[in-house]
C-alpha cells in the first residue's frame, strides 16, 4: 500500500478521534504494521504513546496522557463507539481536569473500568462504578459527572482543601448542585473531623474552609 492511501484510511479514523489512530485501528483500517512503521520513520506519524499514533506537525490535542490511556483500554474500537462508558470512564482527579476543576496533582490518569489492570502511569477503579447517570461526555470522553467525582475524592481520603476547591470552581462554573450534593455527601462527614450528626452543608462548608473559599448559602443536608 503506498503512503497516500494508507493516509486516506487513516485519516477516516484521526479525523474524529483527536487526530490519534492506534496500531490495531489502523490495522482494521488496512493499513499493515509494516506500512505504519514506515510512516512513523519517514515522519508521517509521531509515535505519542504505547502503539497510539498522531500526524506528525497537528497541535497536540489537549490531555493526550489522558486520551491516549483510555484508547488503549480497547484499541481496536473507535472512541465514538465507546462513549457508554463500558470500556473506561475518565474520574477521579482526571475527570477533575477534564471538567476543569480544582488543582489536583496531575501525573496518574484514573478512570473506571469493569476488568483489566493499569498500565505505566494509570490507576483503574473497580466497582462500584458509575451508573449511566453518573456518566458525561467531555471533549470525547465519557466522564464521570462532577457529582459523582466529587464523591469519587471524598471516598479516597483526598485532603479537604482540595476537594474543597473543586466544589468551589464547580459552584462558580454552575457545574453543581449543590442542595444534591449535600444530600450525597454527608455520610461522608466523620472523615473530615466532623461529628456523626453533621449535615451534608457541614461538611461542604468545611472542605470550602479548608480550601479558603466562602461557604455557600444555607442548604438542607
Amino acid at each position: 500500500m503506498d503512503y497516500v492511501d494508507a493516509l486516506v484510511r487513516l485519516g477516516r479514523v484521526t479525523a474524529e478521534q483527536w487526530g490519534l489512530v492506534t496500531a490495531e485501528q489502523a490495522e482494521q483500517a488496512g493499513v499493515d504494521a509494516a506500512c505504519l512503521d514506515g510512516l512513523v520513520r519517514s515522519g508521517v506519524l509521531a509515535v505519542v504513546g504505547t502503539r497510539v499514533f498522531q500526524l506528525a506537525g497537528a497541535p497536540l490535542p489537549a490531555h493526550l496522557d489522558i486520551k491516549v490511556a483510555w484508547l488503549r483500554r480497547e484499541p481496536g474500537t473507535p472512541a465514538w463507539q465507546r462513549l457508554t462508558g463500558n470500556s473506561g470512564v475518565i474520574s477521579h482527579s482526571s475527570a477533575c481536569r477534564l471538567h476543569g476543576l480544582g488543582d489536583l496533582p496531575v501525573g496518574t490518569v484514573e478512570m473506571f473500568a469493569a476488568t483489566g489492570t493499569a498500565g505505566a502511569g494509570v490507576r483503574v477503579h473497580h466497582e462500584p462504578g458509575p451508573g449511566p447517570e453518573q456518566i458525561t461526555v467531555v471533549d470525547g470522553l465519557p466522564v464521570t459527572t462532577v457529582g459523582r467525582t466529587i464523591t469519587d475524592l471524598l471516598h479516597t481520603g483526598l485532603d479537604g482543601g482540595h476537594v474543597g476547591g473543586v466544589v468551589a470552581d464547580a459552584a462558580r462554573l454552575g457545574l453543581l448542585d449543590l442542595r444534591s450534593l449535600a444530600q450525597q455527601v454527608a455520610v461522608f462527614a466523620p472523615a473530615y473531623g466532623l461529628p456523626a450528626s453533621a449535615s451534608g452543608h457541614d461538611l461542604i462548608s468545611r472542605l470550602l474552609a479548608d480550601a479558603g473559599e466562602q461557604a455557600p448559602a444555607p442548604v438542607v443536608g
